[in-house]
This record gives C-alpha cells, sequence and structure tokens, in this order.
C-alpha cells in the first residue's frame, strides 16, 4: 500500500499520518487509536500486528499462532472493508471501549456489524480483550 494514500481506517488521513506508525511498532496511545489500526491491519491483512495487539488474557488470543494466523488471513483475504464509523469511545487509565460500526462485505453479502470493544493494557500497552454486539 502507498504511504500517501488514505489510510483504512477510514479516518481521512494518509497512512503514513494514521495508522502505519503503529503498524510499525509505536505503542497505540488511546484504545480509539488502536481500534483503528487493528482494523487497518485486517483491511492490509497485517495478521502480526492484530495478534500482536490482542490481549492474552482475551478470549480471542490462541496459542497456536500458526493456526491463528492462517484463519486471520483467510478473514482478511476474504473480506472488503467498506467502513468503519466510530460512535462512542471510553479512555481510561487501564482500560477503554470503543463503540463502532464496521461495514464489510463478504462473498458480496453485508457482513457489517456493530460492536463495543473492550480495550486493556498488556505490558503496558493497549491490546483488544474483547468484544459484544452492540
Amino acid at each position: 500500500m502507498s504511504r500517501d494514500r488514505r489510510c483504512p481506517c477510514h479516518s481521512r488521513k494518509r497512512y503514513r499520518r494514521c495508522c502505519e506508525p503503529l503498524h510499525q511498532g509505536r505503542p497505540a496511545p488511546t484504545p480509539l487509536a488502536l481500534m483503528r489500526s487493528r482494523f487497518a491491519a485486517y483491511a492490509l491483512g497485517d495478521v502480526d500486528y492484530i495478534m500482536a495487539t490482542t490481549h492474552p488474557d482475551g478470549p480471542h488470543y490462541q496459542a497456536d499462532a500458526r493456526a491463528w494466523a492462517e484463519s486471520l488471513a483467510a478473514f482478511s483475504a476474504g473480506t472488503r472493508f467498506k467502513g468503519l464509523r466510530i460512535l462512542e469511545h471510553i479512555d481510561g487509565e487501564e482500560e477503554g471501549w470503543v463503540t463502532f460500526r464496521a461495514e464489510l462485505t463478504q462473498s458480496g453479502q453485508d457482513a457489517s456489524f456493530t460492536e463495543r470493544s473492550l480495550f486493556g493494557k498488556a505490558d503496558g500497552r493497549w491490546a483488544y480483550r474483547d468484544g459484544e454486539p452492540s
């Protein structure tokens, strides 16, 4: 992806000034920034980033990294990430919430959803813990 293109997180910013620094290892400063960067990582098929930013105590973390990476790659490859709308976000010191609407299609069918995601700190960095349909 060209660094000068709009970011896949739909922030309207250039990728190089939005999610790219996070994808390259800079810690996300807030749960909202992490949520956006994870959406962009899914859109780009960056499974390593998705895995690295999933909280090890959360239900989505998988010990079998190879199988997990294959599953994430298949999901990303089979999904078109059409839009992202942030509905609400609450930042705390050790945990935060982001409610968002992800507009997706899979096999030409609408697969959009709304989720309230919980983020917590793991080793001093924000990580995705869990989400519930909203």
